[in-house]
């Protein structure tokens, strides 16, 4: 698992030359010998199981798994387990309370959402990157065409109307295991990035969150769970809801959430040498076993548009840090790729990055 002593290990061994940790560099810019992609035009199917890096800044991405267990077909939704279906009707009841409290009229009402989403855009937007990653049971994938045997009777409920386009079999992981089939008869999740940005670097934050997150999450977790209890006096009070403990509540959730998604991480990130990678680099990403890197020229294009071409294709000597998503750029992407449900994460992650930068500029001129 990545350390940070191992990272540190690592600037100090690379300082001299470009440093992926920190930067997004082209692959064909690296000293390093890598294997040439060509880059995908065709946008992913908006009904598949994929994995997208998007640039928030020249060192983080918004890592989002797309997963809709709504395009299975009912037989495979039959080896779901009960608890996580049980989970989607709660978080469906959720919801409709939450939309209805955000559509009260009452000053009250107003007042508390009004409170509640400035602390929610406190969160980190980390967490919703955990979050994205489905638990290892639900989990969709597909299997190779030699092996559609195992998914007869499975019919496709994507909609999906084009008469050229390959039939995609598609499998729940719980029958994988269920039916012993072997990792090599399924095909790897593609990650989607831009071309500018090096795959280790995707890789690198990616081990970089257990490190990162985990005891935040547990220590959060577990303050939550203490203050549920001690809200409860709140319920007692018949004008307003009992909002403290909700909120403590759904804090718990998430953080649940996003510590199970550590986990189903981690599965994706194993490699066929075994083993937890300190440091990625190209042999870690041709090594990786379930996930497969692929550029799309679509979200390179949109980059593009709004940054200067050297920013993004050239190394830099400094490890300067810079935002290059704005507004604009968002709209366009979750537009482009079928993503609405990410443009309130996107801003968010946009005025989280934007306002760190500010605050450690500050720092370093205070120091100078």
């Amino acid at each position: 698992m990545i350390t940070t002593h191992s990272i540190q290990k690592y600037h100090s061994l690379y300082r001299p030359s470009i440093i992926t940790c920190r930067r997004f560099q082209s692959s064909r810019s690296t000293t390093t010998t890598t294997t040439a992609t060509t880059p995908i035009s065709q946008l992913p199917n908006k009904n598949s199981i994929y994995v997208i890096s998007i640039p928030i800044t020249t060192s983080k991405s918004y890592i989002y798994c797309n997963h809709r267990p709504s395009t299975l077909s009912p037989k495979q939704l039959a080896n779901i387990p009960l608890i996580y279906k049980l989970e989607n009707k709660l978080i469906n009841l959720a919801s409709k309370g939450w939309s209805k409290l955000t559509n009260s009229k009452q000053s009250v009402n107003q007042k508390v959402v009004s409170f509640i989403k400035k602390l929610l855009d406190t969160i980190p937007y980390e967490e919703n990157c955990l979050k994205s990653f489905p638990t290892k049971a639900t989990m969709i994938r597909e299997i190779n065409e030699e092996s559609s045997h195992f998914t007869e009777g499975n019919k496709d409920q994507s909609g999906s109307d084009s008469s050229d386009q390959m039939p995609v079999h598609k499998i729940v992981q719980a029958q994988v295991d269920d039916l012993k089939i072997s990792t090599d008869q399924l095909k790897p999740i593609p990650l989607y990035h831009p071309q500018f940005q090096n795959p280790s670097v995707i890789l690198n934050q990616l081990y970089s969150f257990e490190e990162e997150n985990k005891k935040k999450h547990k220590n959060q977790a577990i303050l939550c769970a203490i203050g549920i209890p001690i809200t409860l006096p709140f319920a007692l009070v018949p004008i307003l809801p009992n909002v403290p403990g909700f909120y403590l509540a759904y804090r718990l959730y998430c953080n649940i959430k996003a510590l199970l998604g550590l986990q189903h991480l981690n599965y994706l990130l194993e490699t066929k040498k075994g083993g937890d990678p300190e440091i990625a680099n190209q042999s870690t990403v041709n090594d990786t076993l379930h996930i497969t890197f692929k550029e799309i020229e679509g979200l390179n294009q949109l980059y593009l548009q709004h940054n200067n071409p050297n920013l993004l294709q050239d190394p830099i000597e400094d490890d300067e840090e810079t935002v290059i998503i704005n507004e604009d750029t968002i709209n366009q992407i979750v537009e482009k790729f079928e993503l609405t449900n990410l443009k309130e994460d996107l801003l968010k992650a946009l005025k989280q990055e934007t306002k760190r930068l500010n605050r450690d500029i500050k720092v370093e001129d205070q120091v100078e």
